[in-house]
C-alpha cells in the first residue's frame, strides 16, 4: 500500500520569524548541507549559518545564528516592526553607516550590540525588491525553491509597497531586503524542499502590540507591512508587548501554507523546535514543526481549495470588472464568468472565484461588497497543479517574468507575465505582442 501524503505542521508558540522557522525545519530533519547549498547558490559573501542547542523556559530548541563576515546578522529587528523600507527621500542621501534609531537585542540587553555598532560600514545594505528578485532569480536553486522564494519576497515588497504608498518598482528594503533576511528566505524555502511535503499547515499566529520606533517615527506594532501580509489569515490575540510576528515570517507562512488552523490528523514522524532571540514572559519563544503523514482518512481530502460563485441578474455591466478586481484583490486565485438563462427568462451571469479554502470570508465579503447577490454559493473543489517555475527574462525592452511548465511530451510550456510586458510595451509605445515575442524568444534562447 502508498504512503499517505507527508504533512507539514508549524505550531507558532511564540511567534515566527524566519530565523526560528529554519532552525525548526533543520530540528525536524531538513539536512544542513542542503541548506547550505542553496544559500551558497546565492553568490553572496561571508554567510555562515551556525546552529546551538537552547533551552528556553527549560525546553530543548536550537537556535540559529546567520554570521555576515564574522558578525551575527541583525535579521529581525528588536523590539521590531521598524520601518523596513528605505523611502525614496531618503535613498539619495542615505549611506551605509546609518543608524536604524533602535537596538538590536536578539533576546539580550537593550544595550548589547554582539560586538558591533550600528555605526559600522553596514555590510548588507540597501536593496532594490528588483535586485532581490534578479539575484534569486540567477542563482542556481532548485525550481521550487527559487519559486518559493520569489513568491515570499514579492509578497514582502507588495505589503511594503501598500504600507508605504509606494509603487512596487521602487520598494528598496534595508533590514529586510539585506544578506541575512535573503538567507533565511531562501534557506526555509530549501528545508521545505529537502522534507518532500505535499502539504503544509500553519497555526494561527500569535500577534503581540505596542509600539516601536523606525526611521520615520513611532511604528505601531504589529508592523504595517505585516498586517497587509496576514491579511486573510486567522490570527491568535495576546497581551505580549513586542514584534511576535515579523515581516520575513509573516512573507514565509503566507507564502507556504496551504492551511491555516489546528494540526491535521497525522502520525508524526519527526519534531523540531526551534528557538527565536527574544523571551516572552508568558510563553517559549519557539516554533515547533511536526512532520508526519496524513491519517488515511484525510489522505484524500488534503486539498484546500474551493469555489465562491453567485448568479447576478441585476448588477450593472459596467460592474462586472470592477467586482473581478476586488475578488482578485481579497485572494482569488482565478475568476470567470459565464452567462446563464435565469428565471422569469432574465439573462444574468454566474461569477465564480477559486481561492484556497483559508480566504473564504475576505472572497464573500468581496462578492457582497461589490455586487447585487444577497448569498453566495461555496463548494469544495480538489485542484492538480502541474510544476512550474517563475523566472526572469532579459529583452531588448526590460525584463520579463516568466513562468515554465515542463511536459512530459513536446517542449516546455512558456508563457510571459502579460502585466510586465504591457507596462513595457506602453514605455516603448509599443504592441504588446511586440514585447511578449521578444519575452518567448529569449526565455528559449537562454535555455540553449
Amino acid at each position: 500500500m502508498s504512503q499517505t501524503p507527508r504533512v507539514l505542521y508549524l505550531d507558532l508558540v511564540g511567534g515566527v520569524a524566519g530565523d526560528m522557522l529554519m532552525a525548526a525545519l533543520l530540528d525536524a530533519g531538513a539536512p544542513l548541507e542542503a541548506v547550505k547549498a542553496s544559500v551558497g547558490a546565492l553568490g553572496l559573501e561571508g554567510i555562515e549559518l551556525v546552529l546551538k542547542d537552547v533551552s528556553p523556559a527549560g525546553l530543548r530548541a536550537v537556535q540559529l545564528d546567520v554570521m555576515v563576515q564574522g558578525v551575527l546578522a541583525d535579521s529581525e529587528p528588536v523590539p521590531g516592526g521598524h520601518d523596513h523600507l528605505v523611502l525614496p527621500s531618503d535613498a539619495a542621501s542615505h549611506d551605509h553607516s546609518h543608524d536604524h534609531g533602535h537596538s538590536h537585542d536578539h533576546g539580550h540587553s537593550h544595550d548589547h550590540d554582539h560586538g558591533h555598532s550600528h555605526d559600522h560600514d553596514h555590510h548588507h545594505g540597501h536593496r532594490p525588491y528588483t535586485e532581490v528578485r534578479d539575484l534569486i532569480t540567477q542563482a542556481g536553486l532548485p525550481d521550487r525553491v527559487k519559486e518559493r522564494a520569489q513568491d515570499a519576497f514579492r509578497r514582502l515588497a507588495e505589503a511594503e509597497a501598500l504600507a508605504h504608498g509606494l509603487p512596487l518598482e521602487q520598494v528598496v528594503f534595508h533590514e529586510v531586503g539585506a544578506d541575512d533576511a535573503i538567507v533565511d528566505i531562501v534557506g526555509v524555502c530549501a528545508a521545505i524542499e529537502a522534507l518532500e511535503l505535499t502539504r503544509i499547515v500553519v497555526s494561527p499566529p500569535p500577534l503581540g502590540r505596542g509600539l516601536t520606533r523606525g526611521g520615520h517615527g513611532p511604528i505601531p506594532l504589529p508592523g504595517p507591512a505585516t498586517l497587509h501580509l496576514l491579511k486573510g489569515v486567522p490570527v491568535a490575540q495576546t497581551f505580549l508587548v513586542g514584534e511576535t510576528v515579523t515581516p520575513t515570517g509573516a512573507a514565509l507562512i503566507t507564502a507556504l501554507a496551504d492551511a491555516f488552523g489546528s494540526a491535521p490528523s497525522m502520525t508524526i514522524e519527526t519534531v523540531g523546535v526551534g528557538a527565536g532571540h527574544k523571551t516572552w514572559p508568558d510563553r517559549p519563544n519557539v516554533v515547533r514543526a511536526l512532520v508526519g503523514r496524513l491519517a488515511q482518512s484525510q489522505a484524500a481530502a488534503s486539498d484546500e481549495d474551493c469555489v465562491v460563485e453567485a448568479n447576478l441578474d441585476d448588477l450593472s455591466p459596467e460592474l462586472l470588472a470592477d467586482l473581478e478586481a476586488a475578488l482578485f484583490k481579497a485572494g482569488a486565485l482565478d475568476v470567470w464568468m459565464t452567462s446563464v438563462h435565469m428565471k422569469k427568462g432574465r439573462p444574468g451571469i454566474t461569477v465564480s472565484a477559486l481561492l484556497r479554502r483559508t480566504l473564504q470570508a475576505v472572497v464573500v465579503e468581496a462578492f457582497l461588497n461589490h455586487s447585487s447577490t444577497l448569498g453566495v454559493r461555496v463548494y469544495d473543489v480538489a485542484r492538480i497543479r502541474a510544476d512550474r517555475a517563475v523566472e526572469t527574462v532579459s529583452t531588448p525592452y526590460g525584463q520579463v517574468r516568466v513562468k515554465r511548465s515542463a511536459r512530459s511530451q513536446g517542449p516546455d510550456l512558456v508563457a510571459p507575465e502579460h502585466d510586465d510586458c504591457a507596462r513595457l510595451a506602453a514605455e516603448a509605445g509599443l504592441p504588446v505582442r511586440v514585447v511578449h515575442e521578444a519575452a518567448l524568444k529569449a526565455a528559449w534562447t537562454e535555455r540553449v
